[in-house]
Protein backbone atom coordinates (compact mmCIF):
# COMPACT_ATOMS: atom_id res chain seq x y z
CA UNK A 1 0.00 0.00 0.00
CA UNK A 2 1.50 3.45 -1.07
CA UNK A 3 2.84 5.84 1.90
CA UNK A 4 0.61 8.28 2.81
CA UNK A 5 3.21 9.15 5.52
CA UNK A 6 6.69 8.24 5.02
CA UNK A 7 8.86 7.65 1.70
CA UNK A 8 9.92 4.36 2.90
CA UNK A 9 7.35 2.81 3.99
CA UNK A 10 6.41 0.77 -0.01
CA UNK A 11 10.44 -0.85 0.55
CA UNK A 12 8.21 -2.68 3.20
CA UNK A 13 11.72 -3.44 4.93
CA UNK A 14 12.83 -2.54 8.75
CA UNK A 15 16.54 -1.55 8.65
CA UNK A 16 17.63 0.47 11.65
CA UNK A 17 14.23 0.00 13.65
CA UNK A 18 12.67 2.06 11.24
CA UNK A 19 9.30 -0.01 11.04
CA UNK A 20 7.23 -2.53 13.32
CA UNK A 21 4.78 -4.21 11.81
CA UNK A 22 1.97 -6.33 13.50
CA UNK A 23 -1.30 -8.81 12.14
CA UNK A 24 -0.56 -12.20 11.62
CA UNK A 25 -2.92 -15.19 10.58
CA UNK A 26 -3.94 -17.62 13.43
CA UNK A 27 -3.04 -21.12 12.81
CA UNK A 28 -0.40 -21.00 10.70
CA UNK A 29 1.48 -24.17 9.78
CA UNK A 30 4.54 -25.41 7.44
CA UNK A 31 4.29 -27.63 4.71
CA UNK A 32 3.06 -27.62 1.08
CA UNK A 33 -0.36 -25.48 0.19
CA UNK A 34 -2.52 -27.04 -2.28
CA UNK A 35 -4.62 -25.14 -4.91
CA UNK A 36 -7.50 -27.54 -4.53
CA UNK A 37 -10.23 -26.60 -6.83
CA UNK A 38 -10.84 -22.66 -5.77
CA UNK A 39 -9.09 -19.78 -7.02
CA UNK A 40 -5.76 -20.40 -6.90
CA UNK A 41 -3.44 -19.42 -4.14
CA UNK A 42 -1.65 -16.15 -3.10
CA UNK A 43 1.29 -15.39 -2.00
CA UNK A 44 1.47 -12.34 1.04
CA UNK A 45 3.85 -11.19 3.99
CA UNK A 46 2.46 -11.74 7.03
CA UNK A 47 4.22 -11.53 10.96
CA UNK A 48 2.67 -14.88 12.35
CA UNK A 49 6.30 -15.98 13.28
CA UNK A 50 7.18 -12.41 14.70
CA UNK A 51 8.82 -10.83 12.06
CA UNK A 52 7.47 -9.81 8.11
CA UNK A 53 7.86 -13.70 6.54
CA UNK A 54 6.32 -14.66 3.36
CA UNK A 55 3.01 -17.14 3.46
CA UNK A 56 1.24 -18.95 0.71
CA UNK A 57 -2.87 -19.88 1.22
CA UNK A 58 -5.75 -21.30 -0.89
CA UNK A 59 -8.23 -19.24 -1.77
CA UNK A 60 -11.57 -21.21 -2.19
CA UNK A 61 -14.38 -20.81 -4.36
CA UNK A 62 -16.04 -17.95 -2.35
CA UNK A 63 -12.72 -16.31 -1.91
CA UNK A 64 -12.31 -17.77 1.46
CA UNK A 65 -8.25 -18.27 2.54
CA UNK A 66 -7.35 -21.37 3.98
CA UNK A 67 -4.92 -21.94 6.73
CA UNK A 68 -1.60 -19.90 5.81
CA UNK A 69 1.75 -21.81 5.17
CA UNK A 70 4.85 -19.75 5.81
CA UNK A 71 7.42 -20.53 2.37
CA UNK A 72 10.36 -19.40 3.79
CA UNK A 73 12.75 -20.52 6.68
CA UNK A 74 14.99 -16.86 7.02
CA UNK A 75 15.61 -14.88 10.13
CA UNK A 76 15.40 -11.89 8.56
CA UNK A 77 12.61 -9.70 7.44
CA UNK A 78 10.97 -10.73 3.99
CA UNK A 79 9.27 -8.84 2.11
CA UNK A 80 7.60 -7.82 -1.53
CA UNK A 81 7.24 -11.21 -2.95
CA UNK A 82 6.63 -11.46 -7.06
CA UNK A 83 5.82 -14.89 -8.85
CA UNK A 84 7.72 -16.17 -11.68
CA UNK A 85 5.46 -16.26 -15.03
CA UNK A 86 5.25 -19.97 -14.42
CA UNK A 87 4.50 -19.96 -11.06
CA UNK A 88 7.36 -22.12 -10.17
CA UNK A 89 9.87 -19.29 -8.51
CA UNK A 90 8.96 -16.51 -6.25
CA UNK A 91 11.72 -13.62 -6.33
CA UNK A 92 11.60 -11.35 -3.21
CA UNK A 93 13.56 -9.16 -0.88
CA UNK A 94 15.31 -10.17 2.08
CA UNK A 95 16.63 -7.78 4.91
CA UNK A 96 20.50 -9.30 5.56
CA UNK A 97 23.47 -7.66 5.39
CA UNK A 98 20.97 -4.71 4.33
CA UNK A 99 18.44 -5.83 2.03
CA UNK A 100 18.56 -8.32 -0.91
CA UNK A 101 16.98 -10.16 -3.62
CA UNK A 102 16.59 -13.50 -3.45
CA UNK A 103 14.42 -16.44 -5.50
CA UNK A 104 13.17 -19.27 -3.84
CA UNK A 105 11.09 -22.61 -5.71
CA UNK A 106 7.40 -22.24 -4.89
CA UNK A 107 7.74 -25.18 -2.56
CA UNK A 108 9.72 -23.11 -0.42
CA UNK A 109 13.20 -24.76 -1.65
CA UNK A 110 16.23 -23.75 -3.12
CA UNK A 111 16.54 -20.26 -1.78
CA UNK A 112 19.01 -18.06 -3.38
CA UNK A 113 20.66 -14.75 -2.67
CA UNK A 114 21.07 -12.90 -6.38
CA UNK A 115 22.05 -9.58 -5.44
CA UNK A 116 25.65 -8.26 -3.87
CA UNK A 117 26.31 -8.05 -0.35
CA UNK A 118 25.97 -6.08 1.42
CA UNK A 119 23.37 -3.55 -0.36
CA UNK A 120 20.34 -2.08 -0.39
CA UNK A 121 18.48 -4.14 -3.23
CA UNK A 122 14.39 -4.07 -3.22
CA UNK A 123 10.94 -4.93 -5.28
CA UNK A 124 11.76 -7.11 -7.82
CA UNK A 125 9.81 -8.46 -10.52
CA UNK A 126 10.02 -10.65 -13.32
CA UNK A 127 10.44 -9.62 -17.29
CA UNK A 128 7.21 -11.72 -18.98
CA UNK A 129 9.66 -14.35 -20.17
CA UNK A 130 11.25 -15.26 -16.53
CA UNK A 131 14.86 -14.64 -17.80
CA UNK A 132 15.64 -11.18 -16.12
CA UNK A 133 14.78 -9.31 -12.95
CA UNK A 134 13.89 -5.36 -12.82
CA UNK A 135 14.20 -3.93 -8.90
CA UNK A 136 15.21 -1.31 -7.14
CA UNK A 137 19.26 -0.42 -5.66
CA UNK A 138 19.18 2.26 -2.97
CA UNK A 139 22.08 4.28 -3.10
CA UNK A 140 22.05 4.76 1.23
CA UNK A 141 20.56 3.39 4.03
CA UNK A 142 16.73 4.55 4.70
CA UNK A 143 16.62 6.59 7.09
CA UNK A 144 13.53 8.05 9.16
CA UNK A 145 12.36 11.77 7.41
CA UNK A 146 14.72 10.98 5.07
CA UNK A 147 14.37 10.08 0.94
CA UNK A 148 16.68 8.17 -0.38
CA UNK A 149 18.37 8.05 -3.66
CA UNK A 150 17.68 5.30 -5.94
CA UNK A 151 18.20 3.94 -9.57
CA UNK A 152 16.25 0.97 -11.31
CA UNK A 153 18.22 -1.73 -12.44
CA UNK A 154 17.90 -5.47 -14.62
CA UNK A 155 19.88 -8.39 -14.22
CA UNK A 156 19.47 -12.42 -15.16
CA UNK A 157 17.28 -14.21 -13.49
CA UNK A 158 20.64 -16.12 -12.37
CA UNK A 159 22.04 -12.82 -10.56
CA UNK A 160 24.28 -11.94 -13.44
CA UNK A 161 24.11 -9.03 -15.96
CA UNK A 162 22.83 -6.50 -13.74
CA UNK A 163 22.59 -3.06 -14.99
CA UNK A 164 20.94 0.49 -14.62
CA UNK A 165 18.59 1.01 -16.92
CA UNK A 166 17.40 4.60 -14.72
CA UNK A 167 19.66 6.45 -12.47
CA UNK A 168 19.11 9.83 -11.34
CA UNK A 169 15.85 9.30 -10.50
CA UNK A 170 15.14 10.41 -6.99
CA UNK A 171 12.95 7.95 -5.04
CA UNK A 172 11.98 5.37 -7.56
CA UNK A 173 10.35 2.11 -6.96
CA UNK A 174 8.28 -1.03 -6.88
CA UNK A 175 8.95 -1.41 -10.93
CA UNK A 176 6.68 -4.07 -12.75
CA UNK A 177 6.74 -5.27 -16.08
CA UNK A 178 4.39 -5.90 -18.80
CA UNK A 179 4.01 -8.43 -21.64
CA UNK A 180 4.37 -5.41 -23.90
CA UNK A 181 7.79 -4.61 -22.70
CA UNK A 182 6.87 -1.56 -20.32
CA UNK A 183 7.83 -0.88 -17.11
CA UNK A 184 5.70 0.69 -15.16
CA UNK A 185 6.84 2.27 -11.27
CA UNK A 186 5.85 4.95 -9.25
CA UNK A 187 8.29 7.66 -7.95
CA UNK A 188 8.73 10.87 -6.20
CA UNK A 189 10.61 12.27 -9.26
CA UNK A 190 8.54 15.21 -9.69
CA UNK A 191 7.79 14.95 -6.38
CA UNK A 192 6.33 16.11 -3.10
CA UNK A 193 3.78 13.53 -4.24
CA UNK A 194 3.71 9.98 -5.61
CA UNK A 195 3.38 9.78 -9.16
CA UNK A 196 3.32 6.67 -11.68
CA UNK A 197 5.27 6.38 -14.61
CA UNK A 198 6.07 3.98 -17.46
CA UNK A 199 9.53 3.83 -19.44
CA UNK A 200 11.12 1.15 -21.91
CA UNK A 201 12.66 -2.31 -20.79
CA UNK A 202 16.10 -0.04 -21.11
CA UNK A 203 15.04 2.96 -19.28
CA UNK A 204 14.14 5.28 -22.19
CA UNK A 205 10.62 7.05 -23.19
CA UNK A 206 9.60 7.96 -19.53
CA UNK A 207 5.82 8.78 -19.72
CA UNK A 208 4.40 10.20 -16.19
CA UNK A 209 0.79 8.91 -16.18
CA UNK A 210 -0.53 10.95 -12.67
CA UNK A 211 -0.31 14.20 -11.52
CA UNK A 212 -2.43 14.80 -8.63
CA UNK A 213 -2.58 13.32 -5.02
CA UNK A 214 -0.41 9.96 -4.46
CA UNK A 215 -0.51 7.06 -6.59
CA UNK A 216 1.53 4.27 -5.89
CA UNK A 217 1.67 0.12 -6.25
CA UNK A 218 1.27 0.18 -9.83
CA UNK A 219 0.68 -3.63 -11.20
CA UNK A 220 -0.50 -4.31 -14.31
CA UNK A 221 -2.84 -6.84 -15.86
CA UNK A 222 -1.97 -10.20 -17.32
CA UNK A 223 -2.17 -8.54 -21.26
CA UNK A 224 -0.49 -5.37 -20.24
CA UNK A 225 -3.81 -3.15 -21.40
CA UNK A 226 -4.61 -1.77 -17.97
CA UNK A 227 -2.62 -0.64 -14.77
CA UNK A 228 -4.05 -0.88 -10.81
CA UNK A 229 -3.14 1.03 -8.41
CA UNK A 230 -3.87 2.90 -4.61
CA UNK A 231 -4.18 6.28 -5.07
CA UNK A 232 -5.49 9.29 -2.30
CA UNK A 233 -6.91 11.13 -5.26
CA UNK A 234 -10.23 11.21 -3.56
CA UNK A 235 -9.43 13.74 -0.82
CA UNK A 236 -10.71 13.56 2.74
CA UNK A 237 -7.72 11.00 3.88
CA UNK A 238 -9.14 8.41 1.78
CA UNK A 239 -7.50 6.00 0.23
CA UNK A 240 -8.20 3.17 -2.58
CA UNK A 241 -8.07 1.31 -5.69
CA UNK A 242 -8.24 2.50 -9.50
CA UNK A 243 -7.50 1.49 -12.80
CA UNK A 244 -6.56 3.09 -15.95
CA UNK A 245 -5.34 2.59 -19.23
CA UNK A 246 -1.63 1.48 -19.98
CA UNK A 247 -1.62 5.40 -21.14
CA UNK A 248 -3.42 6.77 -18.18
CA UNK A 249 -6.28 7.89 -19.65
CA UNK A 250 -10.03 5.91 -18.64
CA UNK A 251 -9.15 6.38 -14.30
CA UNK A 252 -11.96 4.03 -12.88
CA UNK A 253 -12.62 3.88 -9.07
CA UNK A 254 -12.27 -0.02 -8.11
CA UNK A 255 -13.29 0.22 -4.34
CA UNK A 256 -14.93 2.71 -1.86
CA UNK A 257 -13.62 2.44 1.18
CA UNK A 258 -14.05 5.45 3.47
CA UNK A 259 -11.89 7.06 6.71
CA UNK A 260 -10.71 5.13 8.45
CA UNK A 261 -10.43 1.71 6.27
CA UNK A 262 -7.49 1.80 3.32
CA UNK A 263 -7.47 -0.37 0.05
CA UNK A 264 -4.33 -0.65 -1.98
CA UNK A 265 -1.16 -2.97 -3.08
CA UNK A 266 -2.83 -4.92 -5.71
CA UNK A 267 -2.44 -7.42 -7.99
CA UNK A 268 -4.32 -9.72 -10.76
CA UNK A 269 -4.74 -13.20 -10.81
CA UNK A 270 -3.17 -14.51 -14.11
CA UNK A 271 -6.62 -14.92 -16.26
CA UNK A 272 -6.96 -10.97 -15.01
CA UNK A 273 -10.60 -11.69 -13.58
CA UNK A 274 -9.77 -10.96 -10.42
CA UNK A 275 -7.60 -8.53 -7.97
CA UNK A 276 -6.35 -9.46 -4.72
CA UNK A 277 -5.44 -6.40 -2.50
CA UNK A 278 -4.82 -5.26 0.92
CA UNK A 279 -7.58 -3.70 3.05
CA UNK A 280 -5.93 -1.72 6.69
CA UNK A 281 -9.38 -2.27 8.99
CA UNK A 282 -10.61 -2.08 12.51
CA UNK A 283 -10.92 1.71 12.73
CA UNK A 284 -7.15 2.51 12.69
CA UNK A 285 -5.44 4.35 10.26
CA UNK A 286 -1.71 3.07 8.32
CA UNK A 287 -0.05 5.29 9.88
CA UNK A 288 -0.35 3.25 13.51
CA UNK A 289 2.42 0.61 12.81
CA UNK A 290 -0.38 -2.14 14.43
CA UNK A 291 -3.10 -1.24 12.30
CA UNK A 292 -4.74 -4.72 11.47
CA UNK A 293 -5.11 -5.38 8.03
CA UNK A 294 -6.61 -8.40 5.89
CA UNK A 295 -5.87 -10.05 2.34
CA UNK A 296 -9.23 -9.11 0.12
CA UNK A 297 -10.22 -9.98 -3.54
CA UNK A 298 -12.73 -8.92 -5.92
CA UNK A 299 -13.71 -9.08 -9.74
CA UNK A 300 -11.38 -7.00 -12.15
CA UNK A 301 -14.12 -4.50 -12.60
CA UNK A 302 -14.90 -4.23 -8.52
CA UNK A 303 -17.48 -6.21 -7.78
CA UNK A 304 -17.76 -8.32 -5.12
CA UNK A 305 -14.96 -6.91 -3.35
CA UNK A 306 -14.41 -10.03 -0.11
CA UNK A 307 -12.30 -10.62 2.67
CA UNK A 308 -10.48 -13.87 2.50
CA UNK A 309 -10.69 -13.52 6.50
CA UNK A 310 -6.85 -13.67 6.49
CA UNK A 311 -5.14 -11.47 8.70
CA UNK A 312 -1.63 -10.02 6.66
CA UNK A 313 1.04 -7.57 7.77
CA UNK A 314 -0.08 -4.12 8.50
CA UNK A 315 1.95 -2.44 6.44
CA UNK A 316 2.85 -3.91 2.82
CA UNK A 317 0.80 -7.41 2.77
CA UNK A 318 1.46 -7.82 -1.15
CA UNK A 319 -0.73 -10.24 -1.81
CA UNK A 320 0.33 -12.29 -5.37
CA UNK A 321 -2.06 -14.64 -6.91
CA UNK A 322 -0.01 -17.43 -8.33
CA UNK A 323 0.05 -17.97 -11.78
CA UNK A 324 -1.72 -20.86 -13.52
Amino acid sequence: MISLRSAVRPLGFALGGALTLACAPSGAATGPVSSGAGLGRIAFVSKAAGLNQIYLMAIDSAGLGSTPVRLTADREAENYPSWSPDGRQLAYQRDINGAAIYVINADGTGARRLSPTPGFDVTPSWSPDGTKIVFVRLLAAPQPNTIPPSEIHVMNADGTGDRVILANAGLSIEPRWAVTGKIVFMSLMNGPTYDIYTMNADGTGIQRLTSSANNGDPNWSPDGSTIIFGSDREGGNKLNVFSMRADGSQVMQLTQFDVPYEAGDTNFSSDGTRITFEVNIDGKKQSDPNVPAEVWTMKAGGSEARSTKVACSSVGCAPRWQPK
